[in-house]
């Protein structure tokens, strides 16, 4: 008897613990098995790791090197047609990528009658490359895979303003659904009792690459600040990137040894969340922010910054507290305010998790995907 399902092929060109490699494990994590024959082609990493793991998915190994790697085009063909010539060969087929490498692949992998969606994780009007001409070929390839695309995804309204200003003409191919977590039954300790020892100190917590994008260093510069109206005071950053030796020096530059953790990557990133006071992104650049959903899931208030797709998460006043990006001066205002009003960050991560659950939950989301996945296979 031959299978009705829509195959659906996810390939990403990154399985490092970031937002899109994430967002791809929580999609084939959801993803309705009984309607989806589901692969994954991705290079090795935590992605490929966890994903395999997963009951009835598919996963194939691609390095993606680079977008002139011709072996790993040759690859992620061979890899798509062995799973095309599995149950009901001719029944219909998604091809969805995810972020510009997988999308230049993906536009020259694709068959006629074959469905292609992408989805962008990366760009919006505050996304810039450090070398103009990479910016200039990248933005030109982007507008190929677009043009090659059934139906582009953006994660935010940021990203789909962007899009539709830079990159495509036809604005009903580009539709907007955002990233998503899964939220657990059991509702998160606002006010909680730390896990470990700290004798007193608040402990400050953020999440990202170590890399210009994600300014950490304007965190840094802040503490500065904060520790001389707050001495109990210290910050964990996880992540890991090109610009740890740079922080570093800023860390010892400042005096701050004693205060600032550099953790690295780390696999419980949702556990070591738990024992923070207060959630600081301070982006220069973010399409949507899945680590902010993180915070809102396990109760932390949160301190963001105003660019990209983050207002639509965090609402002013409501579920967070937004300031202009590269400002430490503001910043360390900001979190010294929220370090000192106990009650305002219970009231506002209160309002954060009762807005994830409403705007940001799998079990939503995966629905809306789903139908554009079945309405595309029609």
């Amino acid at each position: 008897m031959r299978s009705s399902k829509i195959k659906l092929v996810q390939v990403i060109a990154d399985s490092a613990l970031g937002g899109g490699p994430r967002h791809v494990f929580g999609l084939l994590k959801n993803i309705d098995r009984e309607k989806f024959d589901t692969l994954l082609v991705a290079p090795r990493g935590w992605l490929i790791t966890r994903a395999a793991r997963i009951p009835g998915v598919g996963v194939r190994t691609v390095e993606f090197k680079s977008k002139f790697d011709l072996g790993s085009l040759s690859k992620l063909k061979k890899n798509v047609a062995e799973f095309r010539a599995g149950d009901n060969p001719f029944g219909p087929i998604i091809i969805h990528a995810h972020g510009p490498r997988a999308g230049y692949f993906c536009r020259l992998a694709v068959r006629a009658g074959e469905r292609f969606v992408y989805t962008e994780h990366l760009w919006n009007a505050d996304f810039h490359l450090k070398n103009r001409l990479n910016s200039f070929f990248q933005l030109r390839g982007l507008k190929s895979v677009c043009k090659k695309a059934n139906l582009i995804i953006a994660v935010s309204n940021s990203v789909k303003k962007f899009l539709l200003a830079k990159i495509v003409s036809d604005k009903n191919k580009v539709v907007v659904i955002p990233n998503a977590v899964e939220i657990s039954d059991d509702e998160p300790k606002i006010i909680r009792r730390p896990g470990r020892d700290r004798g007193g100190e608040l402990l400050i917590g953020s999440v990202g690459a170590l890399n210009r994008q994600k300014g950490q260093i304007y965190l840094i510069r802040a503490m500065h600040r904060v520790i001389k109206s707050l001495p109990k005071t210290s910050l964990e950053i996880i992540g890991d990137g090109p610009d740890k030796e740079i922080l570093k020096k800023e860390i010892d530059r400042l005096g701050l040894e004693a205060k600032i953790q550099l953790l690295g990557e780390q696999k419980e990133v949702k556990k070591i969340m738990k024992d923070w006071d207060l959630f600081v992104l301070p982006s220069l650049s973010e399409t949507f922010g899945l680590v902010i959903l993180e915070a809102f899931e396990v109760g932390i208030p949160v301190v963001a910054t105003s660019v990209g797709g983050l207002p639509e998460i965090v609402k002013n006043g409501q579920t967070g507290v937004l300031v202009s990006p590269a400002d430490p001066e503001r910043l360390a205002k900001a979190i010294c305010w929220l370090l000192a009003e106990r009650r305002e960050r219970a009231k506002l991560a209160r309002a954060a998790y009762e807005s994830l659950k409403k705007h940001f939950d799998w079990s939503k989301i995966i629905i809306e995907l789903e139908e554009k996945y079945q309405k595309l296979a029609q």
